[in-house]
């Protein structure tokens, strides 16, 4: 059993002008998918959650941070950490579950209440994994094997042959596939494809992520216009809830199409299964945490779909979705994400891609992800200053 002392939920916001500076930030950071067009990406940003043991060992989770880190830190404050500090809990899935029920019957099972609990699963599983003395792989399989990546993203280059360099440049980098953002007009898409296919080796898989950006008519036009590239997915070519053109792509495509970025439950996925996409991609700090991918390693070991996972987040949710990739069966390929992000690269995480494109997860008990200090907000408050402290006595195996 677990006894929870505490329950601490922080903002983090890295944004981009600290890098930069005013009126210095790159284009393609700024609007680096079709989702970002009016709305400008600013920064990185996410909730940390800490959940503090009667012994003192500490565990660290993260909520999605788009399009603000606010909502969820409120839900975890207001709801989550009332009703769980002095607990006993059984295991993450027992308070999982617990909240998971009382949200649904509110009706959110969307946004940031699921991402909230995503965040809180995390940081449980990293605690009940320190506490036993192992890596959080090996607390879901007892195995760690290294994870097979692809580079992301080819962001929205003016030019085509700008595409083709940065898709070479990852190869370079030990790559083994790459993955490009389209979105900006079927014939826009297809010479920037084309220019990727003609650079790279052929048989290099090439991955294509529309960011919701199209509606039906264009949508079925980009999969006539992509189909001599030999693509290896196309993602989210349309709003996660338009279903029937989602349908209609599955059986018109002759490539995989992908989804679930935008998803949070079993019942979600499930869905996209049913509608004909072959690749689910979750994020883990949205879809129910460690949790929800073990129920997901379950779908596809039952339904034969692939997972892919995200790769966008702090090193919290990067190191656990590669811990999640090594330790669970189904879940066979990770989003190395490059947008420049200091809370996900500058918390002392070393990941080196193998000879062949793969990398092992973080070493040492738990997810191995670390909180980003300069990065978090409200650090002056007391309750938030110590649960960045690190652990007061050490971990121990039960």
């Amino acid at each position: 059993m677990l006894k929870i002392a505490s329950v601490v939920a922080v903002e983090m916001r890295y944004p981009f002008t600290r890098i930069y500076g005013e009126g210095n930030v790159p284009k393609e950071l700024l609007s680096p998918a079709a989702h970002f067009q009016r709305i400008k990406r600013t920064g990185q940003t996410a909730t940390l959650v800490v959940v503090t043991d009667q012994d003192g060992v500490k565990g660290f989770g993260e909520c999605f941070g788009l399009p603000s880190p606010g909502p969820s830190r409120a839900i975890i404050e207001d709801v989550i950490a009332p009703a769980l500090t002095g607990a006993e809990i059984a295991s993450p899935e027992e308070a999982l579950e617990e909240f998971y029920r009382f949200f649904l019957a509110l009706g959110n099972s969307r946004g940031p209440a699921m991402e909230a609990l995503a965040g809180l699963d995390i940081a449980l599983w990293d605690l009940t994994a320190k506490r036993a003395g192992k890596s959080l792989a090996e607390m879901l399989s007892g195995r760690v094997e290294p994870v097979p990546l692809y580079a992301s993203p080819v962001p929205f280059l003016a030019d085509p042959e700008e595409s083709a360099a940065q898709a070479l440049a990852f190869l370079d980098q030990g790559y083994t596939a790459v993955k490009l953002k389209v979105g900006r007009g079927v014939a826009i898409d297809v010479t920037h494809v084309r220019a990727i296919r003609e650079a790279m080796p052929a048989g290099t898989p090439l991955m294509l992520d529309a960011n919701c950006a199209y509606e039906r008519d264009e949508a079925l036009a980009l999969l006539d216009g992509l189909a001599p590239y030999d693509i290896a997915w196309l993602e989210e070519p349309v709003e996660p809830e338009d279903f029937e053109t989602l349908r209609l792509l599955c059986e018109r495509a002759p490539f995989a199409i992908g989804g679930g970025e935008n998803d949070f439950t079993l019942s979600a996925f499930e869905r996209l299964v049913d509608l004909g996409v072959t690749y689910l991609q979750p994020n883990v700090t949205r879809a129910l945490g460690v949790t929800g991918m073990r129920r997901l390693d379950a779908l596809a070991r039952r339904t034969g779909v692939n997972v892919a996972l995200h790769g966008v987040g702090t090193s919290i949710g990067v190191a656990t979705a590669l811990h999640c990739c090594a330790g669970l069966e189904k879940l066979t390929l990770f989003e190395r994400n490059h947008l420049v992000n200091p809370m996900r690269d500058d918390v002392g995480v070393a990941l080196t891609v193998d000879g062949d494109g793969r990398l092992m997860p973080p070493a040492g008990h738990g997810h191995g992800g670390t909180p980003s200090v300069a990065a978090a907000q409200r650090i002056h408050d007391p309750a938030v200053q110590r649960a960045l402290q690190p652990s007061d006595r050490p971990e121990m195996a039960r």
